[in-house]
């Protein structure tokens, strides 16, 4: 992680501040910059937040997603989720947490980073998560921002969540009252959810 985070720098990149190893215990700590925010689902619940605003902070996540699937080689950041996006004393969004971001190589399900709510289904079926199942997660991403909910928030197992996810069965975006107002962001996030990884 720490040698993955040296080479990358952007505005929607959480910044690296240093590393400390504790050579005696065997510890050792990436140190980043604080984000008094905290995550983008703790930054939703402390106000009121309109639509323009929420767009804003999809935006900052889709430039930073941007950002790493256009390096040479590309990255895969392998674990993108609302906890994982933070939002800084300026109101922009920034990806952290890359323990499973990995450089032109495939994650599996053994990886720690596996969370299940944002995976796709290709990853449910053959184990290995790539670039298309970060452009999945940018859609759950996008749900979370919008609508304050968690991917499958009414299931707590996870054999449902698997069933929904490998059956296809996604919330109606356009159904939803502020999705609704948003043709460009629906199409977008119905570009992310397509089942076949290539067409994502």
């Amino acid at each position: 992680e720490l040698s993955l985070m040296a080479t990358i720098s952007h505005p929607n990149i959480v910044k690296l501040m240093g590393f400390v190893e504790d050579m005696r215990e065997g510890h050792a700590w990436i140190v980043l910059r604080w984000e008094a925010n905290g995550n983008v689902r703790e930054f939703l619940r402390s106000g009121e937040w309109d639509i323009p605003e929420r767009i804003s902070l999809i935006h900052d996540v889709v430039k930073g997603v941007e950002y790493l699937h256009s390096r040479q080689p590309p990255i895969c950041h392998g674990d993108l989720k609302s906890l994982n996006i933070l939002v800084d004393s300026s109101c922009h969004a920034l990806i952290t947490d890359f323990g499973s971001a990995r450089i032109q190589r495939c994650l599996t399900l053994s990886d720690p980073g596996f969370s299940l709510r944002w995976t796709a289904p290709e990853v449910l079926d053959n184990g290995v998560q790539c670039i298309p199942s970060d452009m999945w997660a940018v859609g759950w991403i996008c749900w979370e921002i919008m609508t304050g909910k968690f991917p499958f928030e009414e299931l707590v197992a996870e054999p449902p969540i698997i069933c929904r996810v490998v059956k296809g069965e996604l919330p109606a975006i356009r159904d939803d009252a502020q999705l609704s107002q948003i043709k460009v962001l629906c199409s977008v996030m119905s570009d992310c959810w397509i089942s076949n990884p290539v067409k994502r």
